[in-house]
């Protein structure tokens, strides 16, 4: 069986068409909603699928705590993530399930899909489907697991500990790794699922604040790892500065107007160069913030 895990926390405007896509997606599963106790719409779309899903509540402490609460109260044997914002295809979990069968070596799974706009697109969405697409094509994403559609074999949470319970993202980045230094390979599949963006630069911003703390505290944590080295060994920068993934890291978002001038020349949008840069340098701040916060604490937490 495969046990299929989302995370709730006011996600009210998507989560009906997600769950809708789960329980209507080929595949023997059991279907577990961990919330935040969401004060939007979710109560009643909770209600409404009460008969095929499971719910239980966290505090809204963290991602990596939910997602070690979903999967301790699971029972499958695969363990798949679908973000709240995020829909299935009809053999999303077939491919997965098969994909494990086939391949025993491999512990985990890096799962792509698609992104779409929502009917009302907005420019935010439009840009960040724009950055997505040149971000593959450009090969710039980093190689591990992303959260959205994650899934691993059951052994792999309890090898790894499971997810760390710091208050902000990169916990997949996390796991991840914990999962490549205890021996586990990762495999990679693509899928017509599909997941929305942020619509707006409130949102955007918001997640990019996220995601730049979480980043902050990852690299502290893997940024002398053997495997961490070799994963940005190929990048010239990187070893022109001594393999310091610190200064790469800020020097690489400093340096964003440069950067964006590849993303420029392929998709040849002014608009587009612009907006980069501005999210760039939200998250480079980010970064910093977290950094000399969460990171610091947690190197003294570990001492």
């Amino acid at each position: 069986m495969i046990s299929v895990i989302v995370l709730s926390k006011n996600n009210g405007d998507t989560l009906d068409k997600c769950l809708k896509s789960i329980i209507e997606s080929e595949g023997y599963k059991e279907i577990i909603v961990v919330d935040a106790h969401s004060t939007d719409s979710t109560p009643q779309i909770l209600q409404k699928y009460q008969e095929k899903i499971r719910v239980i509540y966290d505090e809204g402490k963290g991602v990596g705590i939910a997602r070690n609460i979903g999967v301790k109260h699971s029972k499958g044997d695969i363990i798949c993530f679908v973000d709240a914002d995020a829909f299935c295809s009809k053999d999303h979990f077939v491919k997965i399930e098969e994909f494990f069968e086939k391949n025993p070596h491999i512990g985990f799974l890096n799962v792509i899909g698609k992104t779409k706009t929502s009917k009302n697109t907005s420019f935010v969405e439009r840009m960040e489907v724009v950055l997505r697409y040149s971000r593959r094509i450009l090969g710039s994403d980093l190689s591990l697991a992303g959260a959205c559609f994650m899934a691993f074999r059951r052994e792999v949470f309890h090898d790894t500990g499971g997810f760390w319970e710091i208050p902000y993202g990169a916990e997949d980045l996390d796991f991840s790794m914990k999962a490549l230094a205890n021996g586990w390979r990762m495999g990679t599949i693509v899928t017509n699922s599909w997941h929305i963006p942020r619509k707006s630069f409130r949102e955007l911003f918001k997640e990019m604040w996220w995601w730049a703390q979480g980043k902050a505290c990852w690299i502290k944590k893997w940024m002398n790892h053997p495997l961490t080295v070799k994963m940005y060994e190929k990048r010239k920068t990187f070893r022109i500065l001594g393999r310091n993934l610190l200064s790469y890291t800020v020097l690489a978002y400093f340096l964003s107007p440069l950067t964006g001038l590849k993303y420029l020349k392929a998709v040849k949008s002014l608009s587009f160069y612009l907006f980069f840069i501005l999210r760039q340098y939200v998250y480079l701040l980010g970064f910093i913030w977290g950094w000399t916060t969460w990171a610091k604490k947690m190197s003294k937490d570990t001492q």
